[in-house]
């Protein structure tokens, strides 16, 4: 079973000294609020995992260990995290919300402020979301160290927090600018896995998968390990180079490519399988790896957070087949009550095999109330930006069209 370090193991790994000072603090409506650090946050770990396991949205790309591998692998791009306690009660705290401060074209705070990350929702305590999210506003709106302007790439849309936001965007008048909408698969239900799957996957391709394992299974013996502890270490390398060897080597774009992201994703699974929080799931073929899944978990949530399999035996459907023994595992798990795809819409293994899902938007927010015309104007320089490798595309289509369209004329009048 996955994740079988309770969160209660963190006396062995928590900072052991007094709690940092903030960076800046303010006290509003009932809440307490405070910008500091990733090094700062990570002293407060025990606090953030029981507002977690409190919390009705769980957001493990807010995991204290994770930020603060990102910011020890990226020194160059500053974590800044907000922080809200009930006011006269020093060590409740009620929310948490995590940004890299980025630069470029427009200065703005971006969520998630990970690599890799897939989720910008704050995690807050049930009662306390307009509260808290009005006061994290007040407070950057007032601290003139801070950019104004928040990116957020997706945040959940249908959520207690995401509906708490519109009702304080639209009190405030603040500016608002949505770029996407996404529809991703979850899975949270009561059923145990036959069930759930024969309601969720037809029958004939039930059948079929169920053919192709055993075609995988003829090629030698098949089993499914889940490294947890110390053992995410020597998975979380078997993962890269398994991950560097398919399409997404080729395309440029595996973890291994980069550096920066290596050691980012070495030192947060580490870190995280530490605190029970990060495990990885393989499908072994032999002795070897043809599927393999990384799997986080923040409160009561788990995440299937990146996916790889080995394209020789592609045919096999690997992939499919390790996805279907997690569905099992985390439906029959007690301590999950819901699982994040970490997909970016309805696409891929989750979204045939999973029916829930979850709304989310990519955003730009004004913190300021009453509107900003520089959020208009920088709006306005984004969607150019945008454009223009759009049009670049279409007039180098356009100009490898003419000579075909040239040719068909020519053509027509012979």
């Amino acid at each position: 079973m996955a994740f079988s370090v309770p969160h209660s193991a963190l006396s062995d790994h928590r900072v052991a000294h007094a709690r940092p000072r903030g960076l800046a603090t303010r006290a509003a409506g009932g809440a307490r609020t405070e910008i500091v650090d990733a090094a700062a946050f990570l002293a407060r770990e025990a606090e953030f995992h029981a507002l977690a396991e409190a919390s009705p949205e769980a957001n493990a790309f807010l995991e204290p260990a994770m930020l603060d591998a990102a910011q020890r692998a990226d020194p160059s791009v500053p974590i800044i995290i907000l922080l809200a306690w009930e006011d006269g009660a020093e060590d409740r705290m009620i929310g948490a919300w995590a940004f890299a401060r980025r630069t470029g074209l427009f200065e703005r705070l971006h969520a998630p402020a990970v690599p890799f990350g897939t989720l910008a929702t704050p995690v807050i305590r049930a009662g306390w979301s307009e509260t808290v999210l009005a006061a994290w506003f007040a407070h950057l709106d007032a601290e003139r160290t801070m950019p104004r302007l928040l990116e957020l790439t997706p945040i959940d849309a249908a959520g207690p927090v995401g509906l708490a936001l519109d009702r304080l965007v639209a009190t405030r008048r603040c500016s608002r600018h949505i770029v996407a909408r996404h529809r991703r698969p979850m899975l949270e239900s009561a059923l145990d896995a036959d069930t759930y799957l024969k309601q969720a996957v037809s029958g004939s391709r039930r059948s079929k998968l169920r053919q192709l394992r055993a075609r995988l299974g003829r090629k030698g013996t098949l089993r499914r390990v889940v490294h947890e502890g110390s053992a995410v270490s020597g998975a979380t390398e078997q993962f890269l180079a398994l991950e560097a060897r398919g399409w997404k080597g080729r395309r440029g774009s595996a973890i291994a490519v980069d550096p920066g992201k290596v050691a980012f994703v070495r030192g947060m699974l580490g870190a995280l399988a530490e605190r029970g929080c990060a495990a990885i799931s393989v499908l072994m073929l032999d002795e070897r790896p043809v599927s393999m899944c990384v799997l986080l978990r923040s409160g009561r949530t788990a995440f299937t957070w990146k996916i790889a399999y080995d394209e020789a035996v592609g045919a096999c459907s690997p992939g499919y087949q390790l996805a279907l023994d997690d569905t099992a595992m985390l439906l029959a798990d007690p301590a999950v009550a819901r699982t994040d795809s970490c997909a970016a819409g309805e696409n891929g293994i989750m979204s045939e095999l999973w029916r829930e899902r979850a709304e989310s938007v990519d955003v730009f927010l004004g913190v300021r109330p009453g509107g900003d015309a520089r959020f208009r104007a920088v709006m306005t320089a984004l969607t150019v930006v945008r454009l223009v490798p759009e049009l670049r595309r279409r007039l180098q289509l356009r100009s490898r069209l003419k000579p075909i369209i040239r040719s068909l004329r020519a053509g027509r009048r012979r």
